[in-house]
């Protein structure tokens, strides 16, 4: 998913598989995947009439590969040419598809359904932080002349996640030459897999990989993006004869406006890795799991902020506020006075008051016991504090009505909250120390025990020290 390719072939659709038009398939990682056809697939109305976000086009590659273009939609018809005396010319299309699967034809939306993702992520390799590599205590030095160099390949992972879903972590390397005079390599690679007792459909097969990418980017504290994505359905099989039957694999594309390709990242610049937090790993994986529907809303707000994390503006600084807020209202249900103690108060205030007030005070009485952004930031920290926090927000009462106040004025624009302005740099400085302080809460309720979580942040505390007040 992060190379470039070009796929020469014979496209249709799955409604007139004769109609076959010679055209080339573009892939880029960034600007997505371009079909443009010598030829048309086939009459105008039948576009207009279409459906973009199920639109399907197969195409056979001139290597005999199946591919399937999902969501598609045409962007681009000239048609045919007339020069008198002249032979009539082809029409020219160009379509653009979302999704790319190369590896077997699927005729409809409804056959999109898998049970297993297996995906290779940035940086995942350095944050497993596993190595099945041994040398001998002379590897560094280049004078001896006997150097050994042990390799084992590490054990897969597998964990439970929630329903019926699991997961593994799968080791793989590459050998090295049977003979080569100058030079030898073996590459470890690892890979996240994630399976199904069920089919499903590809979006929610998706959504599975996305929430372990989410989960990576906690640990490693920066935005990550697939590599490379294999999708199955046990249904689909390659027969090799007496070799045996295997999983056919299906190779999927996407683009993403929002990659961003950056050096390999040492286990010491993230928040933790894999290694720190094994022993916890299985509970909190499944915990992760299991609650990201409930606290999806806060997730989709903070998660965000790291793959928009090189542009800043107030709505970064809102969208926080926000996280916080909703982050608070999922976990805990608690109003400002019990409630029934608060329809006891309305009811007795309504009584004192003229009729003619009522359809205001209603209105107000409907958010009236609701915590605000002060009362709810309050509890977040004081549950989730520590000793790091307390370094980089050394008063928190200042902390909260700031964020109160340059919420108010980023929201409502009122000249009477101008004074509360800070730059934009001490504003981004600000949002930061919001997003460290939901992801310690996420962390906290997903099962990390607290005293886990303070040594992770004491450890690499280093890496926040630009977010100390002055």
């Amino acid at each position: 998913m992060i190379i470039n390719f070009e796929i020469q072939g014979l496209w249709f659709l799955p409604e007139n598989k004769e109609k076959r038009i010679p055209g080339t398939l573009r892939f880029d990682p960034v600007d997505g995947a371009i079909l443009e056809l010598i030829g048309s697939l086939n009459n105008q109305d039948f576009f207009l009439q279409s459906n973009p976000e199920t639109f399907i086009i197969l195409g056979l590659s001139v290597n005999s590969e199946y591919i399937t273009l999902f969501n598609c939609f045409n962007f681009s018809r000239r048609g045919q040419t007339y020069r008198k005396g002249n032979e009539q010319g082809p029409a020219i299309e160009k379509y653009y598809a979302n999704f790319i699967l190369k590896g077997h034809h699927f005729e409809t939306e409804e056959s999109l359904k898998f049970n297993s993702i297996k995906s290779s992520i940035q940086n995942f390799d350095e944050w497993l932080n596993i190595t099945g590599f041994k040398h001998s205590e002379s590897l560094n030095k280049l004078t001896e002349k006997s150097i050994y160099l042990d390799y084992e390949l590490p054990e897969n992972i597998e964990f439970e996640l929630h329903d019926n879903f699991k997961g593994k972590f799968i080791f793989s390397s590459t050998s090295p030459s049977y003979y080569s005079p100058k030079s030898e390599s073996i590459t470890q690679n690892v890979e996240i897999e994630i399976n199904s007792t069920e089919d499903i459909a590809l979006d929610d097969i998706r959504k599975l990989l996305a929430r372990f990418q989410n989960f990576l980017i906690m640990g490693i504290y920066k935005s990550v993006f697939p590599t490379a994505i294999t999708l199955y359905n046990s249904n689909l099989m390659n027969d090799y004869g007496n070799s045996g039957k295997y999983r056919k694999p299906i190779e999927f594309f996407q683009t993403t406006s929002k990659r961003k390709n950056r050096k390999e990242i040492h286990p010491n610049e993230m928040l933790f890795d894999y290694r720190k937090i094994e022993s916890h790993f299985p509970v909190v994986i499944k915990n992760w799991f299991t609650k990201y529907d409930k606290l999806k809303p806060a997730f989709g707000l903070i998660f965000e902020q790291f793959y928009n994390e090189s542009k800043f503006s107030e709505n970064t600084f809102l969208n926080l506020a926000q996280a916080a807020e909703t982050l608070h209202s999922r976990l805990y249900n608690h109003t400002k006075i019990p409630k029934e103690d608060y329809k006891e108060m309305k009811n007795e205030i309504l009584k004192l008051t003229p009729v003619k007030y009522h359809t205001w005070l209603k209105e107000q009485f409907n958010f009236g016991n609701q915590l605000n952004l002060h009362q709810r930031l309050t509890e977040l920290l004081d549950k989730y504090s520590n000793e790091t926090l307390s370094e980089l927000i050394p008063n928190k009462i200042t902390f909260i009505k700031q964020i109160k106040d340059l919420r108010n004025y980023y929201t409502h624009y009122s000249t009477s909250l101008e004074k509360h302005l800070i730059s934009e740099q001490d504003l981004m400085l600000l949002s930061e120390r919001i997003k460290l302080i939901l992801v310690i809460g996420l962390l906290h309720e997903i099962g990390l025990p607290k005293k886990t979580i303070d040594s992770l942040l004491e450890k690499v505390k280093y890496n926040f020290n630009h977010l100390k007040v002055e």
